[in-house]
């Protein structure tokens, strides 16, 4: 018997080690926890011995970054949130160091406390409220009815705020809180604020037109804008000098409040256009349009001209006509209703790319979705500089082309998850931060600073938020650009092979932070994928204010003009915000109010309107006006980066000009004047110059009406302003091309080629206003 008491005993011990190792230790205190806090944690732990070697993030006793840990389990949140500030605190058995048990703290703010409110209730209309608590901070907001309202720092336990209490909000008890914003943001709890009195009377109705005068030559056209305050019902009616609907005398004025002046200036000179409200006929707001005859006042080609210069690639013949026989508004919805050009992938290099472009660009009949896309391709920028073969750019192409007309939503998850996007701005194979760096921050950065919002808080009319210093308000920080990258970490090329660019990118879930983050006032929950933190990202940066002032003004500027004014900006915003049925981001409806907004349509040129044509628009425009187009085979690229501006290789993100550039000397904004230096002011003449002179199969254009004027100087420059200028060449510059032209020794296709060069040359093509 005594033989086996040690046997015995040896097996006692070895069960007894398996039964520890098997067991689970458990660590109680998981939830928030506030910065500086303490929290006592403990761990159950059911083997021998059970003690327990405490850390923070894989580091034994913590740090000063992530907080700190005592051996008997006291965790002390660090000063300031981590970048992530899910901290996971593991107690790990001292004698099985493979047995573990861990929780999850989340770092956050302190919570400010909301005590009272003074005074206690508010009356309907507008109120100051002050408020008293503790841990205030001066980027705190507040919500009233979950509203944002007017919110000014005062100390850390007080706060004023301001807004206005409506009728429908009489006889409640109204929510008030205040929250911080950014990474480890709280709110405080709801104090309950009673809005007291009755309901103020009706605003009276007020009619306000813009634009409030205009100059038009003879038959041009104008079309104002009627805002209807103080009723429901926005209708108005159209009157010219009293006249309802006017007549051919004073100019004539349709239900849509479509100006078209008379065909022989009227005594006196200056008319008064004026809508009238259904709801008061009292209320009315009027116009004053001053019709002038004479050279440079523009001819009745000149609205359905310029229109074409905004929403196409210039006018052609063909088009030119098909405007003026259906209307703007006719025209619009024949674009918007036609039939997607479509965009072939070339199965050699990028130069038949390149090729391919330039000729759709200039025949495509389906010019709106074809200059609405190439707006939108300035906006959101992939090159060739680095995508380098067709089938690495062209997708691109074809997802601006599907969504011009779409909404900006789904054009950003359609870029977010292309693998063309992927390799051009490297979120191809961002994986999560381990001890071998940080996750890939350069689409992050780019989908905040040029995609969407800019770098300064923008009001809807565009104009930068400014703080208590006098500068703009930054719009994010370094820290919420970090989140977002863990965010948007996991994609990868189709079945994670290397650059396989046959469809959309697909998640690895392997190489995806799931840990919470927070950005721009949004929280991303842990433990979701990476298409659910992805989705959820767009959908927080979508949804910020600035989207729609920071879209609108580039959209602005790329179709009509570099410097519109607020007003101009906060209308398309209003758009943007809400199509009319609820729905943001609406780019056909965005599109639409842009062309069809006053300041777009005003045919009378003021200092600051129109843009400078960037050197692909000027060369297509003047293949287009002269009846002709850009071949499919043609070899050109070569000749625009000359100019400055290679056809699908913009050289940075930021594409071929920073859309912040201003003319030199200048307060103006003229992105591309970046380009037009005196050196490639000079090519680009040389380029024009080859396509008057020496066409060949690029570009079949037709110059033999010009030539046939050849002998006939006015009658030549008469047909040079009316193709190109529409009517405004200035007398001055028709003086100057007489006298070159009429020195001219040789026949009359060099009279017309020095009368077409001198002409498309001027300062007065270079524009489009």
């Amino acid at each position: 018997m005594n033989i086996f008491r040690p046997l015995l005993r040896l097996l006692l011990l070895l069960l007894a080690c398996s039964s520890a190792v098997a067991q689970t230790i458990t660590v109680y205190g998981v939830g928030h926890i506030e910065i500086n806090a303490t929290r006592q944690l403990t761990a159950n732990v059911p083997m021998t011995p059970n003690t327990v070697t405490w850390s923070v993030n894989g580091v034994v006793g913590g740090d000063m970054v992530y907080g700190t840990v005592s051996p008997s389990g006291l965790y002390r949140a660090p000063a300031a949130v981590p970048s992530a500030n899910a901290v996971k605190v593991r107690a790990t058995s001292t004698a099985y160091p493979t047995r573990y048990g861990e929780v999850t703290l989340t770092v956050s703010r302190m919570k400010p406390r909301l005590t009272s409110t003074m005074p206690a209730n508010v009356a309907v209309g507008a109120f100051t409220l002050n408020l008293s608590g503790e841990y205030f901070t001066p980027d705190l907001i507040a919500k009233f009815d979950n509203l944002l309202v007017k919110t000014t720092f005062v100390s850390s336990t007080a706060l004023q705020v301001s807004g206005t209490a409506t009728s429908a909000q009489v006889g409640r008890s109204v929510p008030l809180l205040v929250a911080q914003v950014g990474h480890g943001a709280r709110s405080s709890d709801t104090l309950l604020v009673p809005v007291t009195g009755t309901a103020p009377p009706p605003p009276p109705v007020t009619v306000a037109v813009a634009p409030t005068s205009v100059t038009l030559a003879p038959l041009a056209t104008q079309t104002f804008t009627a805002n209807v305050s103080g009723s429901s019902n926005t209708a108005v009616s159209w009157s010219v000098n009293g006249i309802a609907g006017g007549n051919a005398t004073f100019g004539t004025v349709s239900a849509a409040g479509l100006y078209t002046a008379p065909a022989v200036v009227p005594s006196p000179a200056a008319v008064t256009v004026r809508a009238t409200s259904a709801a008061s006929a009292s209320a009315f707001a009027q116009a004053t349009v001053t019709v002038v005859a004479g050279s440079g006042g523009g001819t009745a080609d000149l609205a359905a001209a310029r229109l074409l210069e905004q929403a196409a690639f210039g006018p052609s013949p063909a088009a030119l006509a098909r405007v003026k026989q259906i209307g703007v508004d006719a025209w619009l919805n024949e674009q918007f209703a036609m039939p997607e050009t479509a965009i072939p992938v070339p199965a050699s290099d990028n130069r038949a790319a390149q090729s391919h472009y330039l000729n759709r660009l200039s025949a495509a009949p389906d010019q709106l979705r074809q200059r609405v896309a190439y707006a939108l391709s300035q906006v959101i920028v992939v090159s060739i500089n680095k995508n380098n073969y067709p089938d690495q750019i062209v997708p691109y192409l074809q997802i601006l082309s599907r969504n011009a007309f779409g909404n900006y939503r789904t054009l950003l998850g359609e870029i977010t998850v292309s693998p063309q996007m992927g390799k051009y701005l490297d979120l191809a194979r961002s994986t999560k931060p381990s001890a071998g760096g940080a996750a890939n921050e350069n689409y992050a950065r780019e989908l905040l600073q040029l995609f969407t919002l800019g770098l300064v808080r923008l009001n809807p009319d565009g104009s930068a938020q400014m703080g208590g210093n006098g500068m703009p308000l930054p719009t994010y920080t370094q820290d919420e650009v970090q989140q977002l990258a863990r965010a948007l970490t996991g994609w990868v090329y189709v079945n994670n092979e290397w650059e396989n660019f046959s469809g959309p990118m697909i998640p690895r879930e392997v190489n995806h932070d799931t840990q919470a983050k927070n950005f721009l006032g949004c929280g991303l929950a842990a433990g979701q994928t990476t298409q659910q933190d992805t989705h959820a990202a767009l959908d927080c940066i979508f949804a910020h204010p600035n989207v729609g002032p920071f879209i609108a003004t580039r959209l602005i500027r790329s179709l009509v003009t570099s410097n519109p004014s607020p007003a101009y900006v906060q209308r398309i915003t209003g758009v943007f915000n809400n199509n009319g049925s609820g729905v943001r981001g609406d780019l056909r409806a965005t599109v639409r109010a842009i062309l069809l907004d006053a300041e777009a349509r005003n045919d009378a040129a003021l200092p600051t309107s129109g843009r400078l044509k960037d050197p692909i628009f000027h060369i297509l425009s003047i293949a287009r006006a002269l009846g002709g187009s850009i071949s499919a085979t043609n070899q050109q690229a070569w000749s625009f980066s000359r100019t400055g501006q290679t056809p699908l290789a913009p050289p940075s993100v930021f594409g071929f000009y920073s859309p912040m550039f201003r003319v030199p000397q200048s307060a103006l904004y003229g992105p591309e004047f970046q380009i037009y230096s005196p050196t490639e002011a000079v090519l680009r003449g040389n380029f024009i110059w080859q396509i008057l002179s020496n066409p060949g199969g690029d570009f079949p254009v037709d110059i033999q009406r010009f030539v046939n004027l050849g002998g006939n100087v006015n009658g030549l420059i008469d047909a040079c302003d009316q193709t190109f200028l529409y009517g405004r060449m200035p007398a001055a510059m028709k003086q100057s091309i007489s006298a070159a032209v009429t020195a001219q020794q040789g026949d009359n296709r060099t009279k017309a080629l020095t009368a077409l060069y001198l002409t498309l040359l001027s300062g007065q093509h270079a524009i489009q206003y």
